[in-house]
């Protein structure tokens, strides 16, 4: 390369680096529940047709407050109800169901009179309101907590918000919250959990960025014992970052959390195309050769072994466009594209800056010095001497895998991505331990004949069955259906007595509780149990959070129930915000796992092209399925689920792992076309290339380490998973590998 071509990529390269800095900063930070449903799925059409019919089941915030005294103290009660009128003025709040608007209702001479259940100012019904809320449990693990020491409201949110003006909501309720002191308070729901996640994500992006460079620089800094052996390959990976996330700024897309791991994977991924073009150069330097010669065929021998490694992983990353889920295929695509713009720049201003600059001091390092040296050698005297032995061990950790395989779960949990320690999960369980829970619970039905409609006596028979398998076998609580609007009517005509709030029997007295109800049809109520002229309607309430796995079952047992006994007016179907994340992280799974297939063939393909031959197709996968199987059983063995978070790492892993196959086979046929024997090839190829993988590896290791730290599941398990495959993909390509090279060839 001339230095005037050098010179004017210097300077082009420049230029794009001001242009992507720019454009970061208009980068922002995001996470949108809705995100992460299905996109191509008609179960998302039915959930949002369903929304427009009735109300969301995910824009509210759940609001605890405990008392260790217990709720009737007239200081707490006082305290509570002056923040709930305060929370109401909130102009993005539409409602409060609260244990302050529970009320009954009494036919009075000029209409419904409402009867409230708590009486905050007046200490002396406090024995009353007790006896009647405990007594008849209405209320009980909705509004008030079986203990009796913690009261719940439900702060419904006006629908369909913006990210900015959902973030509004989540600071003007922070900020009324924040003016009162309770013995505890929890508070849980989308506009929560939205501005907790991007706080987090902003702190994480920016702490394991920084852990990554620091990381790179320590193992760089022991390994090269160099400035120049720093700066230059940590100059490529920092400018892919750069022009990676210039360019998500340019396009508009924001950081979510799954994108928010895109730094430092194409920091530690990028490195090691540096790494083993200046391997390759270092060496043809201390062969004797000059500058430009070395330069020339480091480029020559490795250029094309480096673009097959961008390629497969690439590919690794393209395999999570399998899934439904807008976020996970985002980071697909510009993982695969950060991986090219790494290899760009390691062939167009790597060879620029090696041009103009002259040969640094650490080329000319005797290798035999080299503790990494020392280290492959010992690794390939290791493999030849003990083929048999190699081949046995390699046997005995498939068996223990697939065993371990065997018994992975696909589960997942809405709140899975933090940990049990994590405050906003501590909050979350507080409603699973003192009330309903927090996982929402909708089902949609709808009368088969269109003469009818939800208050005909059979179709309300139907839907008393359906109400009474919700609270018995399915335990919903906070259950609100059609049924509430009758057996508030059917109360209110018997004066407001409790044990009056029931469907009525008798055919005079149901003719008089419709009369009512028609009189009262347009209360907001009505507008969220039923729809199409009361021809549809739904059942919503909350219950715990017993995993996909168990709710799956619990469905399928529903759908069974009255396949067997069927109802004869009405139709039903689940749905749902919760049902959709069940839904979507078990075809998501399935769907990573035929990516991870399909990228499979793709490099067997590639290699079997490159040799020109089916087994040395077959020799690639072979150590770079091991490390996945070994994972997969790491998995099953430790009880690991199978969810979006981690069926996500199979097909990067192997993107990643498979390049020092790649690397390692290519450099093997280099020798080999040069007359060498097998053995000296495999022993060249060895402390050549096995150097660079080494070195490589432990960078990589060490970086995907780093996000094992972290407060979010998904980004734990991304860190300690690949860093486990990459670590047993190394071992396998310098001690399987060679191993199976010289049993296959032979002569």
């Amino acid at each position: 390369m001339s230095k005037a071509l050098a010179r004017f990529i210097v300077l082009l390269v420049i230029v794009f680096t001001g242009i992507a800095g720019y454009q970061i900063t208009t980068l922002e930070f995001d996470y949108e529940f809705e995100h992460f449903f299905p996109s191509e799925d008609t179960s998302l059409d039915f959930y949002l047709e369903y929304n427009e019919k009735f109300a969301t089941d995910v824009d509210f915030v759940l609001l605890a407050l405990k008392n260790d005294d217990g709720i009737f103290d007239k200081e707490f009660l006082l305290k509570a109800k002056s923040l709930r009128e305060e929370l109401l003025t909130v102009d993005e709040v539409k409602r409060i169901i609260s244990p302050f608007d529970a009320k009954d209702y009494a036919i009075g001479p000029f209409g419904p009179i409402a009867i409230s259940l708590l009486h905050p100012e007046d200490e002396s019904r406090y024995n009353a309101d007790s006896t009647r809320i405990y007594k008849f449990q209405k209320e009980v693990g909705s509004l008030f907590s079986e203990d009796a020491k913690s009261i719940s409201m439900v702060i419904e949110i006006e629908p369909n918000l913006s990210k900015v003006e959902t973030d509004t909501v989540y600071f003007k309720l922070k900020e009324v919250l924040d003016r009162y002191e309770f013995d505890q308070m929890h508070t849980a729901g989308k506009v929560i959990g939205q501005a907790y996640y991007i706080d987090q994500i902003k702190y994480e992006f920016t702490l394991f960025f920084i852990l990554a460079v620091l990381l790179v620089v320590l193992i760089l800094s022991l390994v090269y014992r160099s400035i120049w052996g720093v700066v230059v390959p940590l100059l490529i990976v920092v400018l892919s970052v750069i022009w990676s996330l210039g360019l998500m700024g340019l396009i508009g897309k924001p950081i979510d959390i799954m994108t928010a791991l895109l730094p430092l994977i194409l920091f530690v991924v990028g490195i090691s195309d540096v790494i083993h073009l200046l391997s390759r150069y270092f060496e043809e330097i201390r062969n004797g050769l000059s500058k430009d010669s070395a330069i020339r065929i480091s480029y020559k021998q490795v250029g094309m072994a480096t673009f097959l490694t961008s390629l497969t992983t690439a590919l690794g990353f393209l395999t999570l466009l399998t899934s439904g889920i807008r976020p996970v295929r985002e980071l697909g695509i510009y993982a695969a594209i950060g991986v090219f713009i790494a290899f760009i720049l390691a062939f167009s201003l790597l060879p620029a800056i090696l041009a103009l600059n002259p040969v640094p001091k650490l080329a000319y390092k005797e290798p035999s010095s080299l503790f990494w040296n020392k280290l492959v050698r010992k690794m390939f005297l290791f493999s030849m001497r003990n083929q048999t032995t190699v081949l046995v061990v390699s046997l005995i950790v498939v068996i223990v895998s697939a065993i371990g395989i065997s018994n992975i779960k696909v589960d997942n949990y809405l709140l899975e991505d933090v940990g049990p320690d994590d405050p906003m999960r501590k909050s979350f369980m507080y409603f699973e331990e003192n009330f309903a829970g927090a996982r929402p619970f909708e089902l949609f039905v709808s009368v088969k004949d269109s003469s009818s409609n939800m208050f005909d006596r059979a179709v309300v028979k139907d839907l008393q069955r359906i109400d009474s398998y919700l609270k018995d076998e399915y335990e919903v609580g906070f259950l609100l259906s059609p049924l509430n609007v009758l057996r508030t009517a059917n109360q209110a005509l018997s004066g407001g007595h409790d044990t009056a709030y029931v469907v009525p029997t008798s055919e005079s007295r149901y003719n008089s509780v419709l009369r009512l109800v028609s009189r009262i049809q347009k209360r907001p109520e009505f507008n969220a149990l039923l729809a199409n002229e009361f021809r549809e309607g739904r059942f919503t309430g909350k219950m715990s959070d017993l995993g996909g796995l168990q709710t799956k079952k619990m469905n399928e047992e529903l759908v069974a129930h009255f396949d067997k006994f069927p109802l004869e007016t009405i139709d039903f179907r689940l749905t749902g915000m919760a049902l959709l994340i069940d839904k979507n992280n078990e075809t998501l799974s399935m769907n990573m796992m035929s990516g991870l297939i399909f990228a499979l063939l793709v490099v067997a393909i590639i290699m079997g092209v490159l040799f020109k031959s089916l087994r040395m197709a077959l020799i690639t996968l072979t150590p770079n399925v091991l490390p996945l199987m070994v994972i997969g059983g790491f998995m099953g063995l430790t009880g690991i689920d199978l969810k979006v978070s981690t069926s996500i790492i199979f097909g990067i892993a192997f993107g990643i792992a498979v390049d020092d196959s790649i690397h390692y086979l290519s450099k093997f046929k280099l020798e080999l076309s040069k007359g060498r024997s097998v053995i000296w090839a495999l022993r060249r190829t060895s402390i050549s290339t096995g150097k660079a993988i080494l070195l490589t590896s432990l960078i990589l290791c060490s970086g995907f380490l780093t996000l094992s730290s972290s407060s979010f599941t998904s980004t734990h398990y991304v860190g300690l998973l690949i860093s486990i495959t990459l670590a047993v993909a190394v071992v396998a390509d310098l001690i399987l590998l060679p191993v199976l090279l010289r049993k296959i060839y032979k002569k």
